[in-house]
């Protein structure tokens, strides 16, 4: 089966970008059995774009489309930042009802079974097991998620019911969950992430500026859930972008991870 793949395009309304993503997926997806999105689809969380974004796709590719979300979905924009009616968590139900508007499957609420191979997903999350052990900094610091005079966005356009940690364990269950719904039904199943699941996956610099950021990529409950089924030997991943190398596959202990963490496809092989 040959899987197609691409993410964090961070969709901002120029339609150059949209006619960039259509040749793309036109051009390196046309013999793909699956296309598979890891989130990140739009930069703000704007639901507009995201349905520019969609639109897009449902007018290039006809076969199934699986999606998880990103961070940067999940971001509440300006007017909605002062509505106490809306935050990041309804932001993630609307974003992935929207995906099942379209006719595509979205990954978080329900996993999906082509063939024999499974399908399970999730926007992933992070919490401060990535912490760079080097910098010996508490954990407060990391839920501060300031560095200096730089942010990690997300302090700002991230609105959450709970924090971080106990947001990764409800997304975890369900990942699981989903996991075990068809683990018996398939001889394969394929991992969709948004985040890293794997520490190894990490790019650190050794520099306090990068490295404290790097915390933020992931979380190593989900990679310890992963190494407990035999049938996971693919995951594919978003997030991981900026100042590393994208769309590479490195093996973790069995596993094939592929970082998909581009707007321009790359096929991968199931």
């Amino acid at each position: 089966m040959r899987l197609c793949c691409l993410g964090d395009i961070h969709y901002y309304g120029s339609k150059k970008e949209l006619s960039f993503l259509a040749e793309g997926i036109r051009d390196e997806c046309g013999n793909a059995d699956v296309l598979v999105l890891t989130g990140d689809l739009t930069a703000d969380g704007d639901l507009g774009r995201l349905n520019e974004v969609l639109e897009v796709i449902k007018g290039v590719y006809e076969r199934p489309v699986l999606i998880v979300p990103g961070n940067h979905d999940l971001y509440l924009i300006h007017s909605e930042l002062w509505s106490h009616r809306l935050n990041s968590l309804l932001k993630l139900s609307l974003f992935n009802n929207l995906v099942e508007r379209y006719g595509f499957i979205p990954l978080m609420k329900r996993p999906y079974v082509v063939s024999d191979v499974g399908f399970v997903g999730s926007i992933g999350w992070y919490d401060y097991s990535f912490a760079p052990e080097w910098l010996n900094l508490p954990i407060d610091a990391y839920r501060e998620k300031a560095f200096g005079l730089s942010i990690w966005a997300d302090r700002e356009f991230v609105k959450l019911p709970m924090g971080d940690e106990e947001f990764t364990l409800m997304l975890l269950e369900k990942f699981e969950d989903n996991i075990r719904k068809i683990y018996n039904k398939v001889s394969k199943v394929v991992v969709v992430l948004h985040h890293l699941p794997f520490k190894e996956l990490v790019v650190y610099k050794l520099r306090p500026e990068w490295d404290y950021f790097s915390t933020f990529m992931g979380s190593e409950a989900f990679g310890q859930v992963i190494r407990k089924y035999s049938k996971i030997k693919l995951v594919l991943h978003g997030h991981q972008h900026d100042g590393v190398e994208t769309m590479r596959c490195k093996d973790v202990d069995g596993v094939k991870c592929c970082n998909c963490a581009s707007p321009i496809p790359m096929t991968v092989k199931v």
